[in-house]
This record gives C-alpha cells, structure tokens and sequence, in this order.
C-alpha cells in the first residue's frame, strides 16, 4: 500500500516583501544613476572611495565566514552595506582610511551590535563614526555659517558671498517654477535650490544628487523595501528642530526662521533617511519602536 507523501508548504501565510537578497539588490540598484553621474562628472575619487569601502566590507564578511566555516555573502547585505558606507564617507579621507573604517566597521557592529540580521546600530554608520573618529577634519563642515547668514540676511545671500557654484540651467527653472507654479500660491523659490536638488556641494557623495534619491526613495517604499514610518518621522522632526532651534537661524534676528529645505538639502538627511535608518537589520518591528528609532535618530543627528 502506497503511503500519502506531505508537502510543506507556506499556506495559509503570505509573503508580501522580498527577500533579504532581493532587497539587497534592489537597494544597490536605486543608487546606480547616483553612480552614473559621477561617472559622467569625471568624480572618479568619489567612484574609487566607494569601490574600496564595498572591498573593506567584504573582506570583514568573508573573515567571518571562513571563521565560523558558512558562507554569508549570498545576500547580498555585506555588499550593499559597503556601499552605503562609501557613499557616507569623504572622498577625501584616502582609499587606506576608508578601507579600514568599512572593514572595521562591520567587525565591530559584529561583535558589539548584535551581528548579522540583528543589528541595532546599522554598520555602515559604526564606520562612518569610526571614519570621523578618525579623521574628522577631513569631513566638510556646514556649507555656511551663522556669521555668513547673518550678514548677508539669509541662507543663499551667504552661499554668494562664498562663492557658491550653481548650475547653468538654475536660475532658467526657477524662473519657469516661480512663474508657472509656486506664484500662483504666493510661493517664490529662491535661486540655488535647484542646484542644491541636482547636485549639492560637498566631498561626501550621499550629500549630493537630492533629486535622484527622492526619486529612488519612491521606489523603496512602493516595493515595500523600506517601511515609511521611520523616515516620515525622522525628516518631520528634524525639520521642525531645523525651524525652531537651528543655529543658522539664530543669525537672523527672527528666531523662527529656520530654512528646512535648505538643510534638508546640504546635509545628506534624505538619504540618511531613506537608506540608512530604514535598513531592514536594524529597524524596530513595532510601530511604538519606529517611532522612537525616528526620534532618536533626530536627537543624534542635532547633537552630531
């Protein structure tokens, strides 16, 4: 008499998100037109600083894997953490640097921040740390100053006298934008934003190319890769801090003047936002414990 055979099978549960590897992918490949364009301005630093971080994670993965004898890389997750890593850190603090920090960094968040699939600090940040631990002078400060704002009574007035580069298409779309759109709100846009949305100055590439990673972002939440609570409460707090207690709009004689969208746009908080706090390893399940990851994240990066 024939036996019945079992299956196992996932019913009655759905899988409604990709898997680890997947997202992984997924994630690596919203950032390729952030790569492209620095292929296309020539930023080969840039290109060379990442290349290497991605090196220094892997590397840190396989020391782990061949000590514990099982292969780890088949995610995905030590390559995507490596080039979150190289985008967060200047190109100006040298491949050995930024190899050593990349590497260090996955060892150390390892050993002390729960490891593989049960990080509570994401490693890409415990090497950017390392990074400024190591050699902050070689991260860019603020773009202006209080001192710059306060004499030329606003944000973009101090980005002039300091010279502040702009592309040549900006002031023509803000002038369409103010014209066709925001006028008819009552709203003026500024000159400059339109360049600090397409590329923002800076030696850290995450700081740049806002546009493409408010495009990306769009992709992460529709795939469902990233949850939204975390990056919605982050950017609405760190806006509102922003208004109410930024130190650049202390120079202005109006305490509540705080100009968001420009910080929000010379600080790498998008990507910050939607790439790092909202990785998959490290944020809470609950939506109490999003809350508080989003609110934390915000007293760190006031107090940083």
């Amino acid at each position: 008499m024939n036996k019945p055979s079992w299956k196992t099978t996932l019913s009655p549960f759905l899988v409604t998100r990709p898997t680890i590897s997947h997202m992984s992918l997924i994630t690596a490949l919203t950032l390729t037109p952030h790569i492209l364009a620095m292929v296309l301005q020539h930023d080969y630093r840039s290109l060379v600083s990442i290349s290497v971080a991605i090196a220094g994670s892997v590397a840190a993965e396989l020391s782990v894997s061949w000590n514990r004898r099982n292969e780890t890389l088949g995610d995905g997750t030590a390559i995507l953490t490596g080039l979150l890593t190289g985008f967060l850190l200047p190109y100006t603090l040298g491949p050995f640097m930024v190899f050593f920090v990349s590497f260090s960094g996955s060892l150390v968040s390892r050993a002390v921040f729960g490891g593989t699939g049960a990080y509570w600090m994401n490693p890409a940040a415990v090497a950017v740390c390392l990074g400024y631990l190591s050699q902050g002078d070689l991260f860019p400060p603020y773009l202006v100053t209080p001192e710059s704002v306060s004499a030329a009574g606003d944000a973009f007035g101090a980005l002039k006298i300091d010279q502040f580069p702009r592309i040549p298409a900006d002031t023509a779309i803000t002038d369409f934008l103010n014209k066709s759109l925001l006028n008819r709100s009552g709203i003026s846009l500024p000159e400059g934003y339109i360049t600090l949305f397409w590329n923002s100055p800076s030696t850290i590439p995450a700081f740049r190319y806002n546009i493409l990673t408010l495009v990306a972002s769009i992709a992460l939440l529709s795939l469902k890769i990233i949850d939204w609570i975390v990056p919605a409460v982050f950017l609405a707090t760190y806006g509102a801090c922003v208004y109410l207690f930024t130190p650049v709009s202390g120079a202005i004689p109006n305490p509540l003047s705080g100009d968001i969208l420009f910080a929000v746009l010379t600080s790498g908080i998008l990507f910050t936002a939607f790439y790092l706090l909202p990785e998959f390893s490290t944020v809470p399940r609950t939506r109490v414990g999003k809350l508080v990851s989003g609110l934390l994240a915000v007293a760190v990066e006031v107090a940083w």
